[in-house]
């Protein structure tokens, strides 16, 4: 296989294209994945603490209903 113009000109062209990829498609990109990352990780602690607040919150409520019918009895 003989080396021509014509591929020098695609191996060229195929390094300016990742070069600019890599100067300016990559950063934001990576940008918005590490964002949308921070987003999940924050609604899954969230959605942990609201779980921990629903146990808390019905084992109050069983003590509550324990403690209102012994009074009624």
């Amino acid at each position: 296989m003989s080396i021509n113009a014509t591929l020098i000109g695609q191996m060229i062209t195929f390094a300016l294209l990742v070069w600019f990829t890599m100067k300016f498609i990559w950063p934001p990109l990576f940008a918005s994945l590490e964002e949308r990352r921070k987003k999940i990780a924050e609604g899954l602690a969230a959605a942990e603490k609201g779980q921990e607040a629903m146990h808390l919150a019905e084992k109050k409520s069983e003590i509550c209903n324990k403690r209102s019918e012994r009074a009624v009895i």
